[in-house]
């Protein structure tokens, strides 16, 4: 059964109407019969040093933990690839755990412009 987890650092400082705004969206995704992972975005912005932030709920459906060291991770829009880097994160998601996480893409990464539209994060 999948359990909705928090890394220590966020457990400490996440303010509350974002808890609860992570525990909605958790509470509506539907886990059975679902494999592998899948990243469900929740905000997007651009902090003081214009880096590009991607908060998403991480969703590991499978048995094993999920490592995101050496991970490729591609932002897009409209199936465009908006962004991408290889991982260095060193956050391990438990088996049939979902937690947040935001990414950060560094000011002048991006390759294409944003849209403003809704993308979708891909972790391979």
């Amino acid at each position: 059964m999948q359990k909705l987890a928090f890394e220590s650092a966020w457990d400490r400082t996440l303010a509350e109407k974002d808890r609860h705004e992570i525990e909605r969206v958790f509470s509506g995704i539907h886990a059975e019969g679902k494999e592998g992972y899948q990243a469900v975005l929740l905000k997007t912005a651009f902090n003081h040093k214009r880096e590009f932030l991607i908060t998403v709920l991480l969703n590991n459906y499978s048995k094993i933990p999920m490592s995101l060291l050496g991970k490729k991770v591609v932002y897009k829009e409209k199936n465009r690839t908006i962004g991408e880097f290889e991982s260095a994160y060193t956050l391990e998601i438990p088996a049939e755990t979902s937690m947040p996480w935001t990414f950060i893409f560094p000011a002048g990464s991006l390759i294409d412009p944003l849209d403003g539209d809704s993308g979708e994060l891909i972790i391979s």
